[in-house]
């Protein structure tokens, strides 16, 4: 059998709250220690975890197997705050987990606070709802649906109670950029800077980095023999090296291994995965 890996998408009503849940379970599955590795990259965005069956184990950067397994076994669910490095994960044995990823603003509209691994009180309950892996979907659906009012109400305080949502984290972090300096046309560079801070717990230079992670996520999929140098410009790096090095820095690889890990390796299926939004 092999390991299950499901891309849930928020319902458009809460698509400005959560950009995306992903399900990774390998229960029944024949893999070998490395296989049963979880590769992530670098994102901004605060994710809660939910362990559903069995046993994870996480590290802040690319690490070894021995380190992985030295690191202490994660509580059954769990807050990530925004990375700015890549994360790597695995489990001992078969685990079912759900991870999901909110957005910035919306996170501290639900009650959370920037950088910190405390979950939002409003979300504790709601997060009991996704206990079984074998009805992820229905239980997914009735998530949302639980989330929708307390969302409509939280939102009403945030910065970006305008926006439609989107699942893409570029359209977010634009429309971010674009509300601030609407809102504030005459202000200093600094004082920009600050309001971006404050909204996101990002620099503005952070943000529009992970735009242009994300859209040359966007150009391998939708164009997977483009030249790099191409494809460098097109997602806005100054050229192929810039590119290289940004990417090292979000994933820990250069794209050419990046590349052929991403499709040759089990423990890249989240970069496999979120490659279905495009």
């Amino acid at each position: 059998m092999q390991p299950k890996s499901s891309l849930h998408l928020p319902p458009p009503y809460l698509a400005s709250c959560m950009a995306a849940a992903i399900l990774r379970d390998t229960r029944g599955a024949e893999l070998s220690e490395q296989d049963r590795m979880n590769y992530f990259p670098a994102s901004p965005l605060p994710a809660v975890t939910c362990v559903l069956s069995g046993t994870l184990h996480m590290a802040e950067g690319i690490c070894d197997l021995e380190t992985l397994r030295a690191t202490p076994p994660m509580p059954a669910v769990s807050v990530t705050p925004p990375q700015a490095t890549p994360i790597l994960s695995w489990s001992p044995g078969p685990v079912a987990a759900l991870t999901i990823g909110f957005y910035p603003d919306a996170w501290v509209s639900l009650g959370g606070a920037p950088g910190s691994k405390a979950l939002p009180d409003g979300l504790k309950d709601l997060l009991a709802l996704l206990s079984d892996a074998d009805d992820i979907e229905s239980r997914w659906d009735t998530f949302c649906q639980k989330l929708a009012p307390i969302w409509a109400s939280a939102r009403k305080t945030g910065h970006l109670a305008d926006w439609p949502g989107s699942h893409r984290l570029a359209d977010w972090s634009r429309h971010v950029l674009t509300r601030i300096a609407l809102a504030a046309p005459a202000k200093s560079a600094r004082t920009l800077e600050r309001h971006v801070r404050r909204w996101t717990g990002q620099s503005r230079q952070s943000l529009d980095f992970y735009a242009r992670i994300e859209d040359l996520h966007r150009l391998s999929v939708q164009a997977p023999a483009a030249p790099l140098a191409e494809m460098a410009l097109d997602a806005d790096f100054a050229d192929q090296s810039h590119m290289g090095r940004a990417l090292k820095r979000a994933t820990g690889f250069s794209p050419a291994r990046l590349n052929r890990l991403i499709e040759t390796e089990e423990a890249f299926w989240c970069y496999r995965l979120m490659g279905e939004r495009f």
